[in-house]
């Protein structure tokens, strides 16, 4: 069983569903809704009969009001189908909480799909793990989850950009696919990625964990600072000017992702890991209108 997602959390998740800023419009049957005209009992609207129509979608007391024949039109209900994306690369194991609520973040997704009858895929990206086919169903979430848990970083210099190209044609058109980084390293294949996403009709969401001192670091004094993924190293003297630029030089990456959001009409969360896994769930996710009960 995983320890992931706790029994408590897993009690509050099931009144909330994955809220797709788009109408739903997928292949199978499911509980959201579909550009298309079908059989549930949600009321869409009315058309004039034409031959051929089912005589009891007629609506007979507009007829008596009218005298033309309506067709009543309902909402097919369709699935939404979800990939996740989660960064693999070996910034996001640089300590063991990091890492811990990516995976966590990964789980809640998962939870979120599987227990609405939607359709979800796991990719994780620059990972010697597989990744997990598109699943549907209450009963595969413990099983994915589990997976997620069991996922093994990368053994290299794995960039996440560089591996995401290759994979966003993964994801189904019209899909919602959710990446899950820490989003420090050149934004120039991310972008990319997002691109040849954004082209199949996919929705977008930018989940970011970091730890704080990434965002703000407190380090005094003469470091040598090791670059994780590449074992590069760098001696530093981590004085008030350093500490300025660096938070100059995160300040503008940052701008430039969320600016690039902005103008592909996506969203983007950033997550710290001093957060409770709870408070980053149903404050931040919750707010940016990710979620709904």
């Amino acid at each position: 069983m995983s320890t992931l997602l706790s029994p408590v959390l897993s009690k509050r998740l099931a009144n909330f569903k994955l809220a797709s800023k788009r109408i739903v419009r997928g292949g199978h049957k499911g509980e959201r809704r579909s550009q298309r005209q079908g059989s549930s009992l949600e009321f869409s609207d009315y058309r004039l009969y034409n031959p051929g129509d089912d005589l009891r979608q007629i609506d007979w007391n507009t007829y008596a009001r009218t005298q033309k024949y309506y067709v009543k039109r309902f909402l097919d209900e369709q699935e939404l189908s979800v990939s996740v994306y989660l960064d693999c690369s070996q910034s996001m194991g640089v300590m063991d909480e990091k890492w811990e609520r990516a995976r966590q973040l990964a789980a809640v997704f998962t939870f979120l799909t599987l227990t609405n009858a939607d359709r979800l895929s796991f990719i994780p990206v620059g990972s010697p793990s597989n990744a997990y086919p598109y699943t549907k169903g209450r009963a595969m979430t413990n099983k994915v989850i589990d997976f997620i848990e069991e996922t093994s970083l990368a053994t290299g210099d794995e960039r996440f950009g560089r591996h995401l190209i290759k994979q966003a044609s993964q994801g189904r058109k019209g899909s919602l696919s959710v990446l899950i980084s820490d989003f420090l390293d050149d934004p120039a294949d991310l972008f990319s990625a997002i691109k040849k996403m954004q082209a199949r009709r996919q929705q977008v969401l930018l989940v970011q964990v970091l730890l704080p001192e990434e965002a703000d670091p407190d380090y005094i004094g003469d470091l040598q600072l090791i670059d994780i993924e590449t074992a590069g190293r760098r001696e530093v003297s981590m004085s008030p000017k350093a500490m300025r630029h660096y938070k100059q030089l995160f300040d503008n990456h940052m701008e430039t992702i969320q600016s690039f959001c902005q103008k592909r009409g996506m969203d983007l969360v950033s997550c710290s890991t001093a957060d409770s896994l709870e408070e980053t769930i149903f404050s931040s996710l919750f707010r940016k209108g990710w979620m709904g009960r």
